[in-house]
């Protein structure tokens, strides 16, 4: 089982235990970004992005269920909307840009049959 260290932060004097890893060392606190456990602190192992990690992991924040299940329904869904939103924007620019064409070409046609006009 890890050891823990106790140490008093600068702008309190309560006491908090930092657990240390089965590196030996002091284990870092660490935050979730997954998407069952988004935000949650967790102690991670020291030397996780060195490469010689040992696995060591413990909760901060306890998990709960507090509507994570609908968070991530919610989240999936409105990155669906997102994309269809997206998907819808750029057949708009398209159309936009085909009218513009259009609209160059309709004036670069009047121009032509005003010129031959005022040319007889």
């Amino acid at each position: 089982m890890p050891t823990s260290q106790t140490s008093r932060t600068p702008s309190s004097s309560s006491q908090i235990t930092h657990p240390r890893c089965l590196c030996g060392k002091v284990a870092p606190v660490r935050t979730s970004n997954k998407p069952t456990s988004m935000g949650m602190r967790f102690y991670g192992c020291a030397n996780y992005w060195k490469g010689k990690k040992c696995d060591f992991f413990e909760w901060i924040d306890s998990p709960c269920d507090c509507g994570r299940d609908e968070l991530v329904q919610k989240i999936d869904l409105l990155e669906r909307q997102l994309d269809l939103l997206e998907r819808q924007l750029e057949k708009t620019k398209a159309e936009e840009r085909r009218q513009r064409g259009m609209l160059w070409a309709t004036w670069l046609l009047i121009l032509c049959f005003l010129i031959a006009y005022l040319a007889k």
